[in-house]
């Protein structure tokens, strides 16, 4: 089998007969042909796995084994078919999942807007076991390419594979279609606010949790340098540091620390000749940030409120008592109340009232999420009474902060026919 017609047609052939995603990959870095189920297809981040999967360098693994690989938790592996010893095409089999994600807590701390999404992607696919997927791919290699691998052989990706994928950027109007069909928006700006939210709150475990849980593609970023995918990474990334430095200020960091940290951050990306070591700078780089706008947050209040502080965060959606507070700190009611209000400036009442406020605001600005929901959703029983607290706070009623802040977004009914 080494013609790209003839990998087609085994590509549908293998989708029909065991209901994998199966995808069709030109040496030129486009796709042949594709063959997954509607579900998948209605997701808002199809498009953006799709052009991953196009952009990758197979040509560098002429492997002697197919090759597995993991992207934000779904499951790949690629078999490259050989003509004369010049790659014909290359089959890919995904996203399949080894088991089903948990309702964890981990999930549960990724913003509301985007949880749903990626917990339909995941429903989505199939349900592949790893002995099975091992199995299977190695009989496709057989068909392919005629040969028996080694069954010792670690057929893992090695890391280089996931570096550069290349997308071709097509004409303006296009591209703009492009991004629409996909669902997200340019900049993905919602990923953004959350991101900076919690650089700014110094909360390292939800950072670990969004970076972790990301799926979206880089060049959803954009591209700020058309003739150097480095210069492009580098440029973003730079980007990328000076929002999360101002952040990082906001959040109470000392002005000249944070630029000079900045400084150090952005003179080391310009010092790297990979993706995958400008990759590992601003990891680097968003999480000592993070840590150290924690580290000044933890020296303005005692332990017993900055443990309430963070367990109201983590439970705005749920209930929170001051007795649960209380019992969470090995303190008093009474004593937690004062103790709260002298070092934060109001209330436990008054802060939960405020951070859900906030959290509000952040589903108004971001989702097509009915306001009644939104409302519901963080404790506001009453529509009417939801609306006086937010007025309270922002001066305005939620439809009014929505009609004034919000960007154009598509509704959810229009996401699923994408």
């Amino acid at each position: 089998m080494n013609k790209l017609s003839e990998l087609a047609v085994f590509g549908r052939l293998l989708n029909d007969a065991l209901q994998l995603p199966v995808f069709i990959i030109h040496p030129g870095r486009k796709i042949e042909s594709e063959y997954a189920n509607r579900a998948l297809h209605a997701s808002p981040y199809f498009a953006s796995i799709r052009d991953q999967l196009a952009g990758y360098a197979y040509a560098l693994y002429a492997a002697e084994q197919p090759v597995h690989f993991t992207r934000s938790r779904l499951q790949y592996f690629f078999v490259n078919a050989l003509d004369e010893d010049r790659l014909a095409g290359t089959l890919v089999v995904g996203p399949y999942l080894h088991e089903t994600p948990r309702d964890s807590e981990a999930m549960n701390q990724l913003h509301a807007s985007n949880r749903k999404q990626l917990l339909d992607l995941y429903e989505a696919v199939p349900l592949v076991a790893p002995e099975r997927a091992r199995a299977v791919s190695l009989m496709i290699y057989y068909a392919i390419r005629r040969k028996i691998v080694d069954p010792s052989a670690n057929l893992l990706a090695d890391g280089v594979l996931l570096q550069e994928p290349v997308v071709k950027k097509q004409e303006p109007d296009a591209e703009l279609s492009r991004s629409r069909r996909s669902g997200m928006l340019h900049a993905n700006l919602s990923h953004e606010r959350v991101m900076l939210h919690y650089v700014r709150t110094g909360d390292r475990e939800r950072i670990k949790t969004f970076v972790m849980e990301s799926i979206i593609g880089e060049d959803e970023l954009g591209v700020l340098a058309k003739r150097s995918r480095l210069r492009s990474e580098k440029n973003l990334m730079i980007t990328g540091i000076a929002l999360i430095c101002r952040s990082a200020i906001e959040g109470g960091m000392h002005e000249e620390d944070a630029f000079t940290l900045s400084d150090f951050y952005i003179q080391q990306l310009e010092e790297k000749d990979t993706l995958q070591a400008v990759n590992a700078v601003i990891m680097e780089a968003l999480f000592d940030f993070v840590d150290r706008v924690a580290e000044v947050r933890r020296g303005h209040y005692s332990p017993a409120v900055q443990d309430c502080l963070h367990e109201i965060a983590n439970h705005l959606y749920g209930d929170i008592t001051l007795d649960q507070l209380a019992e969470r700190t090995n303190l008093s009611p009474n004593y937690l109340s004062s103790l709260f209000k002298k070092e934060v400036g109001l209330s436990i009442s008054e802060h939960v009232q405020r951070e859900r406020i906030e959290e509000a605001k952040r589903l108004l600005t971001l989702t097509d999420y009915p306001i009644t929901d939104i409302a519901a959703w963080l404790n506001f029983n009453d529509q009417s009474y939801f609306n006086k607290v937010f007025k309270k706070w922002k001066g305005m009623t939620p439809k009014a902060y929505r009609q004034s802040e919000r960007r154009p977004v598509q509704s959810h009914s229009e996401l699923s026919r994408t």
